[in-house]
């Protein structure tokens, strides 16, 4: 009998171990998902605004948010079983594959690179340059200047030095520096410690409210940026092959989401005020608005996209830790399947 008990207590624990990522249903009989963030940025609009407008409850889901701690802390609430689902740069999901994790993109929020360089008056006008010069007679001025990043050698990092080599500039040259936040970026440029700064909206509209700077450069005027793998959505593939229809329903409510982000600005800022403490609506509006190039149909990816993510961190991998080509075909890295299922042609 102790035998028999202590086979079933065994058994049961293996059973919950395995489980990992296992989702909970709530009092009301929602399945209760937890998607992790590595910090709070507009790139993420859909999430919020599908939280707000109600998409998530009506697929049955209670979505939760776990935000902060980067990339690699993203990937490792994933790897524990702690969340679900993850939304991050491809980078972050490229080196837990390295790592030999199984981990396979859903959906891309965004389907262009959204990083954009604000500069100060001062600088633009030292080196002669307008927001309306040539993408090659912007990153020709960065050379020799020092920009403000959240993380040295983060993906803006990467991708913005790749940007130099690929137009002949030595990336060694651009001196990046550890700012964390707007403010003390935008403190750095007014007091000339540094010459601008690069993050995703709304970093630009908040240095020209601050008088810090001006929006120089978006990343996705370059080609090759304006099609990219970029803020994906992605989970363990066991847990999504075992999951395929609460799977379909999370695509389809972040696909929706997209759609009206996309389609209202105006209405999606105002749903999502309170995810931006101390942010205008009229910011988040105009930053919304250009990011609307960047949120295309429902999230669905392309193998060009990821080659565009992936060449720059392969390219650099000294900085990005993303040392191996991987194979960007569709069903590898990432699957359009559940997309399909949500939104049939």
């Amino acid at each position: 009998m102790k035998s028999t008990l202590f086979t079933l207590l065994l058994s049961t624990l293996l059973l919950l171990t395995a489980c990992g990522n296992a989702s909970s249903t709530t009092e009301d009989g929602k399945t209760a998902l937890t998607f992790a963030e590595p910090a709070r940025i507009l790139s993420f609009a859909p999430l919020y605004v599908a939280i707000e407008n109600g998409y998530f409850e009506d697929e049955g889901i209670e979505a939760n948010i776990a935000s902060g701690g980067g990339g690699s802390q993203v990937t490792a609430t994933i790897l524990s079983g702690d969340t679900q689902f993850a939304l991050a740069a491809p980078r972050a999901m490229l080196s837990a594959i390295e790592a030999g994790e199984d981990l396979v993109a859903i959906q891309g929020l965004n389907s262009a690179l959204t990083y954009e360089v604000a500069l100060s008056e001062a600088f633009m006008k030292e080196k002669g340059i307008t927001k309306e010069s040539t993408v090659e007679e912007k990153v020709k001025a960065l050379a020799g200047a020092k920009i403000g990043s959240n993380q040295v050698g983060d993906s803006g990092d990467v991708y913005l030095r790749y940007l130099m080599e690929k137009y002949g500039q030595d990336q060694s040259t651009l001196e990046t520096v550890k700012m964390e936040g707007t403010g003390s970026k935008v403190g750095g440029m007014q007091e000339g410690i540094i010459d601008g700064g690069i993050a995703s909206p709304p970093f630009s509209a908040l240095v020209e409210a601050e008088d810090g700077g001006s929006l120089a450069l978006e990343l996705s005027e370059e080609e090759m940026y304006a099609e990219l793998a970029w803020e994906i959505v992605f989970a363990k593939r066991d847990y999504i092959e075992d999951n395929p229809e609460l799977t379909t329903k999370v695509v389809r409510a972040l696909g929706k989401a997209i759609e009206f982000t996309r389609d209202n600005p105006g209405e999606a800022a105002g749903l999502i005020t309170g995810y931006f403490e101390g942010v205008d609506q009229e910011i988040l509006e105009k930053s919304l608005t250009s990011l609307k190039p960047t949120y295309v149909g429902y999230g669905e990816m392309t193998q060009a996209a990821w080659d565009h993510a992936q060449d720059p961190l392969v390219e650099l991998s000294e900085i990005s830790g993303v040392s191996q080509t991987h194979d960007t075909a569709e069903e590898k890295l990432w699957t359009n399947r559940y997309l399909k299922e949500a939104f049939p042609k």
